[in-house]
């Protein structure tokens, strides 16, 4: 069996193939409300990323494609310097084929055609138990902690929407993480609002490669924000529906923020701040962009928004003060080195407001969220 598989290179054409095992595997893909069809958004993720490398590998067996891996390239600058990175997605293995070795080989091929290509790092962000204990076994974990924070209107319609078990477990720790929080805000205080200019754009102009160079320049760990990139991501119409706010002074960004609303659960969709940014000395303009992102899902109707930042960042205070809880998601992110300089060891891990990851930077707005379940 493991003779008759043939693991190589992505070649045009392959795609159709491809995302009817994507559909098939993930039981629907890519678990999105999108304007084009899943080809389309196939064509965005992995053949138009501004790099202009791919790096997908599959496995064919009697002329059928059973099996795939894409990589996402990535400029990271990691301490002083920029690499190119990656981030692995879309990984998968027809179900009745699985257990004959296709994966390893696909990962194996994958790995090698990156190390020729000069990539140093490879990263993946999982919350399934099931990976993170293979993870454990052959990856090292990125040095600081994930959180996924999230603001949920009323418990019991999340409840209803996600039914867990011991939901009156869930519903006594939400409500409890919930009382400590606003305890804790009763003594900071509300945030000091601001006359900043916040508007909607269509697309970044060519002034956020300055505020990309100014927030390169104060994080030692951060995927790199330039233009082309940035309206790849996020202004692309295939990409999905984002609202993309940004604030200006001075004909100067200041910062912006990315949200998007999920609506491929029909019954309840799922808000996400995806992606947010300002200058290093400019809390209040995050604050000002959570204010106005809460004021954007609360007017369509979202009962919950999910924010992710690395635990210990100065945005998590921010978030806090608004009523964002810890989900106690396990998220866990892991890396593969290409090379036998480890990187990140260049990382200061005593500032953790000099390390930034969003939601935005490993390409999954998942449909469905854990609740308050704690280690109990």
């Amino acid at each position: 069996m493991k003779e008759e598989c043939e693991v190589r290179p992505y070649r045009p054409g392959d795609e159709e193939e491809i995302v009817e095992l994507l559909e098939l595997v993930f039981n629907g893909w890519p678990h999105k409300d999108l304007d084009c069809s899943p080809l389309d958004y196939w064509r965005w993720k992995f053949e138009d990323n501004p790099l202009k490398k791919r790096f997908i590998t599959v496995a064919e067996k009697d002329d059928k494609i059973i099996g795939c891996l894409h990589v996402i390239p990535l400029r990271i600058k990691i301490g002083s310097k920029v690499f190119l990175c990656s981030t692995a997605v879309d990984f998968a293995v027809r179900p009745d084929l699985r257990g004959i070795g296709v994966s390893g080989k696909i990962r194996h091929l994958s790995e090698e055609k990156r190390r020729k290509a000069g990539v140093k790092l490879d990263y993946h962000i999982t919350g399934n138990p099931i990976l993170i204990k293979s993870f454990l076994k052959r990856k090292p974990r990125f040095p600081y902690n994930i959180v996924n924070l999230v603001r949920i209107k009323d418990i019991n319609k999340q409840l209803e929407a996600m039914p867990l078990d011991n939901a009156w477990i869930i519903k006594l720790a939400f409500y409890t993480t919930k009382f400590f929080n606003d305890f804790r805000n009763s003594f900071i205080g509300k945030s000091r609002k601001h006359d900043l200019n916040i508007s909607e754009i269509d697309s970044f102009s060519e002034k956020i490669d300055d505020f990309g160079k100014n927030i390169s320049n104060h994080y030692d760990f951060i995927v790199e924000r330039y233009r082309e990139y940035l309206n790849w991501r996020y202004c692309d119409p295939r990409a999905g529906d984002f609202v993309v706010k940004q604030v200006e002074e001075n004909d100067r960004i200041l910062g912006y923020s990315v949200s998007r609303i999920n609506r491929y659960r029909q019954n309840y969709p799922i808000g996400y701040i995806v992606d947010l940014l300002t200058l290093p000395d400019r809390l209040d303009v995050a604050d000002a962009l959570v204010s106005d992102a809460i004021r954007y899902f609360d007017n369509e109707g979202i009962n919950i928004i999910n924010y992710q930042v690395v635990k210990g960042h100065p945005f998590e205070s921010i978030l806090k003060r608004y009523g964002f809880l810890d989900s106690r998601v396990k998220l866990q992110l892991f890396y593969t080195l290409t090379s036998k300089d480890d990187i990140l060891s260049k990382i200061d891990q005593r500032y953790t407001e000099k390390t930034y990851l969003s939601w935005g930077d490993h390409y999954v707005l998942p449909v469905s969220m854990p609740s308050y379940e704690r280690d109990i």
